[in-house]
């Protein structure tokens, strides 16, 4: 038995829309760590520099991308680095 897939993403989600939005949500997640070591970053840090309220930082921090829309991690993102779209 061979499984192909494009999207890892499409062996674990219902359908090939969600798969997307679930990598789209991951590529987000890691742009975020790379700007702003979250792994490392005091809790305090991370809800001064995104906004967010401490049960959200510590979600960022631990990477738990289910916990967040596309939109919310597109925002954080962009305050991070506002230069990115």
């Amino acid at each position: 038995m061979t499984l192909n897939y494009d999207n890892i993403f499409d062996a674990v989600s219902d359908s090939p829309e969600q798969g997307l939005l679930v990598k789209e949500c991951s590529d987000l997640m890691i742009k975020i760590h790379r700007i702003l070591d979250l792994r490392n970053a005091p809790i305090k840090t991370i809800v001064q520099a995104l906004g967010v309220t401490h049960a959200q930082a510590r979600n960022l921090a631990k990477g738990n991308t289910e916990k967040f829309t596309s939109y919310e991690l597109q925002t954080f993102l962009q305050r991070l680095s506002p230069d990115i779209k």
